[in-house]
């Protein structure tokens, strides 16, 4: 029976995103996994990968169009299978068209091969440039926003709107912090086994990849803390999934690594590193959901802080840095490594209790190092 594929939620705040580029055609052959297209969101370039096998038997949109969550993108089935009548370019879709056509001309796709950040690329868009055209000056030859701006000569006291990304995290966070009842619970750890296990690793593991571990390894033992808020219900999510926040040059996006409990350390990092290189490229996958995503500002030196926790998750930990601490000790004084946590929670779902349980249960991870290794 054939498949109807149908554009992602990708987290993102509005409902519409851009249809950048196919991968496929029609009659193709795909497999599980396969890159069908990408869709550019508020926040990220975002692949579309086949999760069925088949050929493509009709594509019911164009490289350009405008797509809402949930609309229908594409049929995989079997070679000369019948696929249901579904209008393309319906009412919804003219309708995009309409607003898009309404609004200054937009240059040509960049063409393959052609790396650039939605940033950039939404800059380009604005000021009618050919971003194919603009030298790249970011990771791997990228094209970034300040190239852009250079290319146009832009003066240091021009004014600009907002980027699409920048408003839409400020109306996603301004509302959250208006609607989101935050409460905050925070805790110093000695991270010093916790330091101790890093630097015996054989791999290149990070501070933040050993918070990481020990938070997927704490909610693991709280699923009531595990869930996201769907309007008045609440969704369990079966695994233990951690956003991480990872700041970029117009913003923040947070790719999720998935099951992070089932991981040891090692692995940990490794997929950690691949999901901020891929985010900093402005790539970021369609997955799965989280209840929980750790922001951390301590390689900024920053002590402390409190994050604002993004809807539908229900918490955020905000990470700072490590700075040595004289403590008594054996009636001498010694350096101690100490890190703040700072848990922010979603008091309709968290209670006081809950967040501080979670939250000692993460220190006493870290403190006793009491990590699964590979």
């Amino acid at each position: 029976m054939a498949t109807r594929i149908v554009a992602p939620d990708a987290a993102q705040t509005t409902d519409e995103m851009l249809l950048v580029r196919w991968y496929v055609a029609e009659g193709d052959q795909v497999e599980v996994g396969d890159i069908l297209a990408d869709v550019e969101t508020d926040k990220a370039l975002v692949e579309i990968e086949a999760y069925v096998a088949g050929q493509v038997l009709r594509l019911l949109a164009e490289e350009g169009d405008t797509v809402t969550v949930g609309q229908a993108l594409l049929w995989i089935g079997a070679p000369g299978e019948a696929v249901p009548e579904e209008p393309e370019g319906g009412e919804d879709q003219a309708l995009s068209r309409a607003s898009v056509s309404v609004e200054a001309p937009l240059p040509p796709p960049a063409p393959a091969g052609t790396v650039a950040t939605p940033a950039a690329r939404t800059v380009a868009r604005a000021r009618g440039l050919d971003i194919a055209s603009i030298g790249g000056s970011g990771p791997g030859g990228a094209v970034v926003r300040r190239d852009v701006l250079s290319a146009s000569d832009v003066s240091v006291d021009t004014t600009e709107p907002l980027s699409p990304m920048r408003r839409a995290m400020a109306a996603r966070l301004q509302q959250s912090f208006r609607d989101v009842p935050h409460f905050y619970v925070a805790m110093d750890v000695d991270m010093t086994r916790a330091l101790a296990a890093r630097e015996s690793s054989p791999a290149h593991v990070s501070v933040n990849d050993v918070i990481v571990k020990a938070v997927a390894d704490a909610l693991a033992e709280f699923p009531a803390l595990n869930c996201i808020l769907e309007g008045a219900a609440l969704r369990r999510l079966e695994d233990v999934n951690i956003g991480i926040a990872v700041g970029l040059e117009d913003g923040v996006v947070v790719p999720v690594l998935a099951r992070a409990n089932t991981l040891s350390l090692e692995q940990v990092a490794e997929r950690t590193r691949s999901l901020i290189a891929d985010a900093r490229a402005g790539r970021v996958r369609a997955g799965a959901r989280c209840a929980l995503t750790v922001s951390n500002l301590g390689m900024y030196g920053v002590k402390w802080f409190s994050a604002i926790i993004t809807p539908p998750e229900v918490a955020i930990l905000a990470v700072g840095a490590i700075a040595d601490t004289l403590a008594l000790s054996a009636e001498r004084v010694i350096a101690v490594p100490l890190l703040t946590l700072t848990l922010s929670s979603d008091h309709r779902v968290i209670d006081g209790r809950l967040a501080a349980r979670f939250l000692g249960a993460v220190k006493d991870l870290l403190e006793a190092t009491g990590l699964s290794r590979a």
